[in-house]
């Protein structure tokens, strides 16, 4: 494990990664509208020995949009190779996280209710409807009357098919 070092850096002094293998262009307008609303909540992390972004490139992205001259950096000890390989981790990783979706369509809920500005959370509007109406409210689950056994060939003829996912329903 290396030491790091926190401070606030000139922006300019910071370079991308230039093996950067993601692609963040569409994130950098909401990441700027979160730092305005929020602050630099965290930091870029670079390469000690040449200031190189290892983590961050969105965040540097959008703190040069916003005319940042000092941005909050994590400087790290690491080879060239180590580096490489948390440049893809700090990535990766964040993709194995899963929501749960009913405690976030809560807490969307309420904070729609508050008047907050939702288009800081980084989900577009058909998302943010998906989750706070949820998308499982508007199937209802088939249950059979007690009384009476399930009849398999109420299942077998759909008047409809989604042609995306082959989801068969009737009206």
């Amino acid at each position: 494990m290396s030491d790091a070092i926190g401070e606030f850096y000139p922006i300019e002094g910071l370079t991308p990664h230039p093996k950067n293998p993601r692609q963040n262009e569409e994130a950098v307008s909401q990441i700027a509208r979160s730092i305005e609303r929020f602050g630099f909540t965290s930091p870029i992390i670079a390469r000690e020995q040449d200031k190189t972004i290892i983590a961050g490139h969105t965040r540097w992205k959008a703190g040069k949009k916003l005319g940042l001259s000092k941005v909050p950096v994590i400087f790290v000890n690491l080879s060239v190779v180590d580096a490489e390989l948390l440049m893809i981790a700090d990535n990766k990783l964040g993709e194995k996280a899963d929501w749960d979706t009913d405690k976030l369509s809560d807490l969307l809920s309420e904070l729609r209710e508050q008047d907050e500005d939702l288009d800081v959370l980084g989900f577009d509007d058909g998302e943010l409807e998906s989750i706070i109406d949820g998308l499982d409210s508007q199937f209802e689950e088939y249950t059979a009357p007690e009384d009476q056994e399930i009849d398999l060939d109420d299942f077998n003829d759909f008047d409809h098919t989604c042609p995306r996912c082959n989801f068969e329903w009737n009206e």
